[in-house]
């Protein structure tokens, strides 16, 4: 990730130069700060099966190549809301929502409720992620 410019300010590393951000230096633990064992295991199960850097920010930690192309994005009654960048849609049950951005840039989300959730289908599409938008 040598090639990425990074915030002078909370040294956070972008593809481009100058990204607007919300400037604040943040943690993975800052993210699981009083989160039950069974919460941490959800984000453990997600962070174990995302390739890339995690990229902690304000309310979310992104997983990150040159861009975010996956990230845990905050809690829902025990649960770890999440999403996936892809260059083409999934149908698939898992995912509640799908945003197109642009005609090769969809946003998938889904919520984790077990670790067991992250099978091999999400697993190929967060590598998939990773090699063709990360």
């Amino acid at each position: 990730m040598s090639d990425l410019w990074s915030c002078p300010r909370c040294g956070r590393p972008f593809a481009r130069p100058n990204h607007p951000h919300s400037c604040v230096r943040a943690t993975v633990e800052d993210f699981l700060a009083g989160r039950s064992d069974a919460e941490r295991a959800l984000f453990a199960a997600l962070r174990d099966a995302c390739p890339g850097t995690a990229a902690p920010a304000k309310t979310r930690v992104g997983f990150q190549r040159r861009r975010i192309h996956a990230a845990a994005n905050g809690w829902s009654r025990g649960a770890l809301r999440a999403h996936v960048v892809l260059r083409r849609r999934v149908d698939d049950p898992r995912f509640h929502r799908v945003d197109a951005l642009a005609p090769d840039c969809f946003v998938h989300h889904f919520v984790l409720r077990s670790p067991g959730e992250v099978d091999e289908t999400l697993r190929e599409l967060l590598r998939e992620a990773y090699e063709s938008y990360g």
